[in-house]
């Protein structure tokens, strides 16, 4: 009986570890890449077999950023029987580090391939990966290269970033995005939804009190006809003459 829970317990453990795979493959280049970096996977792009969380943590000399990006994406199908209609699906990036260069996914030789748009001398980074409930296969997570070669594949879709924050987001030298939507500069207890302690330089300033033209869009807004815009501009053309010959 003892036996047997042990045997149980080594098997939950290695179950739990194969849904964690990281250091899949560790990337440094002493130089700086011509097209950028393409992650060659071994994931099948085949609709519905993974719904994988990959991570990218590393560096960027050149930069003096540091990485950290957070990828997930899912494979569907038009037509599950049909292996030409599947497409990358809710494909999603976020990045907690300082580099957040363009991610883009493709389809190569039936596997995703991953490709960061970042030509950086002297970069490095690890990329692990967790992925489970969708059937996936350790050996899709070994095996991964990283080339310097430009997007050959096919359902190419560029990842968009979605990063979100709770709470207060401090900035420095006394500055602040809080949890009511404000913004202070200069100062950590913004009235207004921009508070300045300061001096602004800007081009131009533009100040409604109300009447905000959202209206504009309305079905029921009636356009001017090209007449009356014609009018209208006469009109401006002669105030602005007025005023120049009183000036």
């Amino acid at each position: 009986m003892k036996k047997l829970l042990f045997l149980c317990l080594v098997a939950l453990t290695f179950n739990l570890k194969a849904q964690n795979y990281p250091n899949i493959l560790n990337y440094s280049l002493n130089g700086t890449p011509v097209y950028g970096v393409k992650i060659k996977t071994n994931l099948p792009f085949t609709a519905g077999t993974q719904m994988p969380t990959i991570s990218i943590v590393g560096y960027s000399y050149i930069k003096s950023l540091t990485i950290n990006l957070t990828l997930s994406y899912y494979v569907y199908a038009t037509d599950f029987n049909d292996a030409s209609t599947n497409y990358f699906l809710y494909q999603t990036a976020s990045s907690s580090g300082g580099d957040a260069p363009r991610i883009f996914l493709s389809a190569e030789n039936g596997k995703v391939v991953i490709f960061i748009d970042d030509e950086v001398y002297h970069q490095r980074f690890t990329v692990s990966a967790y992925a489970d409930g969708m059937s996936e296969q350790a050996s899709w997570f070994t095996g991964w290269t990283a080339v310097d070669e430009a997007i050959s594949g096919i359902k190419t879709v560029q990842v968009p970033y979605d990063n979100a924050f709770r709470g207060n987001v401090r900035f420095a030298a006394n500055g602040i995005w809080n949890a009511d939507g404000n913004v202070g500069i200069g100062t950590d207890i913004p009235q207004e939804k921009l508070s300045v302690n300061g001096k602004i330089r800007a081009k131009e300033i533009k100040v409604e009190a109300a009447n905000w033209p959202d209206y504009v869009f309305k079905p029921e807004y009636q356009l001017n006809t090209l007449p009356e815009l014609e009018l209208i501009s006469k009109l401006m053309d002669i105030c602005q003459r007025c005023l120049q010959r009183l000036r």
